[in-house]
């Protein structure tokens, strides 16, 4: 009974029932708007994500003991990209 009366309330509220083309549209407009914001936004928090993180890292690498295994790591690295053949 209350779900009834929610759907007729709902659908005498939609302007667009009588104009698929219209509803058709807007409603891909509505997704078009909430995929470029979740894109900006997740880049956005994305970004200041390894921002921090890549600071909390080189805070780390002057730390003895584990800047040691991260020089380590970024020996080898060098190494083999110095020493990898170059592809053209």
């Amino acid at each position: 009974m209350e779900d009834e009366k929610l759907l007729e309330a709902i659908e005498s509220i939609r302007r667009d029932k009588h104009h698929p083309v219209r509803y058709i549209f807007f409603t891909f407009l509505n997704g078009l708007a909430q995929g470029v914001g979740m894109g900006l936004g997740l880049t956005l928090f994305l970004g200041i994500v390894i921002y921090v993180l890549s600071s909390i890292i080189a805070n780390m690498v002057n730390f003895p003991v584990v800047g040691h295994y991260f020089e380590g790591i970024g020996q080898l690295i060098d190494a083999y990209s110095k020493s990898a053949p170059k592809i053209h």
